[in-house]
């Protein structure tokens, strides 16, 4: 089995970004890494993101996520986004939330590599 990426752009909140995904439940052991760009992140207009882990561990909770310009919408700019990963097991489901203040707009990617 190879890697799993999935990628989306969020305009509202939502509670489980990987619900019905092919990420819902981790098909073997391996890390989950997470890539989120903002399209603002200012007082008025961001995203926070929380992650919570199959055992409850919950290593994001309403996290800023760094934003870019409006004009880079959709980017993912590694200088500037946050990227994280984690080991998961198998059948394990990770909740990854966010939450909008505004009007910005959330860019993510998720990528499972098998152990």
């Amino acid at each position: 089995m190879g890697p799993i990426i999935l990628s989306a752009q969020e305009s509202a909140s939502n509670s489980d970004i990987l619900q019905g995904t092919r990420l819902q439940t981790v098909p073997a052991g391996g890390i989950l890494t997470f890539e989120m760009q903002s399209s603002q992140c200012d007082i008025t207009n961001n995203f926070t993101v929380s992650i919570q882990m199959p055992n409850g561990d919950t290593p994001l909770n309403n996290t800023l996520i760094p934003g870019t310009s409006v004009a880079d919408e959709g980017i993912i700019d590694e200088r500037q986004n946050l990227t994280v990963s984690f080991p998961i097991s198998q059948g394990g489901h990770c909740v990854f939330s966010c939450t909008e203040t505004g009007t910005a707009a959330l860019t993510w990617r998720v990528t499972y590599t098998p152990a």
